[in-house]
């Protein structure tokens, strides 16, 4: 594959498969201490929102952040940081023992650190690897990236079993520790941002507001970030009660469980591999919406099918147009939007995801405590085939493309 020749892009490639495999393996170890020793799923929860809290409240600052000083030197003072803060976790769990405070003090500091890392490194990657092959490298970091979720998952959960939860949370040091050693092999330049004019002066609050003045005037921009708001919100209610969803057709059979989980990962690897080959830039808004009314096929497979292969097959169509969207996504608009004003429309976008996830859960909770988990799924699936055919009618979504020779919309 011709991006691999670019060493800069190994070097980002392979700090991203570091951080993930130790992100998941921590995020398995701390979630069994949590339960572990509360016993309380609400604590639980509570851990689970340093994950998207973070990213609520930093997200649009981490943008204007990435677009006004060196993208490089953000991401590894964040893997230094993240490093920091996991190993004095891991050193305060071995030697003075569990506290909830603590790991929640210590979770919501390294999710503020990621935040302020994810706008900067996928607004640094046209700086890596030329327009024309942003498809397969947004491609191979979202596939790979998934598989070292996965792997780290795994690995996390064999630690505990074999180690001890300490030991997974220590291990999502080293490979922070790893990804700002790959940083650095980086080129210094690639980092830079562009020069002000001399003697100019810009606030954050200014800088913030010159991003979304620009989504605002490029109408296509802003209606891909906005329409996707709804099927955020509605996958949410999907994706994140797969336990409920398999214990309520299939009784407590966790292979099943699995099988789901698994095959939606892997329909995410694939779906993002696809989009180099197909050129899927070159009908972007087409495509996204499409796989909106596929994501709504997914789910509804699922609520339909009272077989396995059906509801695992579902998983894979709702992966498969994860994949593919985000995929598409990324390439799209690092091909379309000014590099000086990226990392705050992508930002932005980030923003939105994160706001619809709580509400997600809240509501998708509620209503399978009510009525019934086919029931949230038969309404997620109706609600994104709505979604779907909404964003197709929309002419300024639909023309959103990449066309060779148009490096950006000025």
């Amino acid at each position: 594959m011709p991006v691999l020749r670019s060493a800069g892009f190994r070097f980002l490639l392979g700090s991203s498969i570091a951080s993930a495999v130790g992100g998941a393996a921590s995020s398995v170890a701390v979630n069994w201490l949590v339960y572990r020793y509360t016993g309380s799923t609400l604590d639980v929860a509570y851990v689970g929102l340093t994950g998207i809290l973070p990213g609520i409240a930093l997200g649009l600052f981490a943008g204007v952040f990435a677009d006004r000083y060196d993208r490089r030197r953000i991401m590894i003072v964040s893997d230094a940081v993240r490093l920091l803060v996991m190993g004095l976790l891991a050193a305060a769990l071995l030697f003075t023992g569990f506290s909830l405070l603590v790991v929640i003090a210590a979770m919501t500091l390294v999710y503020s650190f990621s935040a302020l890392f994810a706008p900067a490194s996928q607004a640094i990657l046209p700086r890596i690897v030329p327009a024309g092959q942003l498809e397969s490298a947004n491609g191979l970091l979202a596939a790979l990236t998934q598989l070292g979720f996965t792997v780290g998952a795994g690995a996390g959960g064999l630690l505990v079993v074999l180690a001890g939860a300490v030991i997974g949370v220590g291990l999502n040091a080293a490979t922070y520790g790893l990804s700002a050693v790959l940083l650095l092999q980086v080129a210094a330049s690639v980092g830079r941002p562009d020069p002000r004019p001399s003697g100019s002066q810009r606030s954050f609050r200014s800088d913030l507001a010159e991003g979304v003045a620009y989504m605002r005037s490029h109408r296509p921009v802003l209606e891909v970030t906005l329409g996707f708001m709804p099927a955020n919100f509605l996958l949410t209610m999907v994706a994140s009660f797969f336990v409920v969803y398999s214990s309520a057709v299939y009784g407590s059979d966790a292979a099943v469980y699995g099988s789901i989980v698994a095959a939606m990962a892997a329909g995410a690897v694939v779906g993002a591999l696809v989009v180099a080959p197909l050129r899927a830039r070159r009908f972007a808004g087409v495509a996204m919406g499409l796989s909106v009314v596929a994501q709504a096929g997914g789910v509804g497979l699922m609520v339909i099918g009272r077989s396995v292969p059906l509801s695992v097959g579902g998983a894979a169509v709702i992966g498969l147009s994860i994949g593919f969207i985000t995929t598409v996504y990324y390439s799209t608009m690092q091909s379309i939007v000014p590099n000086t004003v990226l990392a705050r429309v992508l930002s932005i976008d980030t923003v939105g995801s994160f706001v619809a996830i709580p509400g997600g859960l809240v509501v998708g909770g509620f209503l399978a405590a009510s009525y019934g988990i086919l029931t949230v799924y038969a309404i997620a699936a109706i609600g994104l085939l709505a979604n779907g055919l909404g964003v197709l009618a929309l002419p300024g979504f639909r023309s959103v493309r990449y066309e060779p020779g148009r490096s950006a919309y000025p």
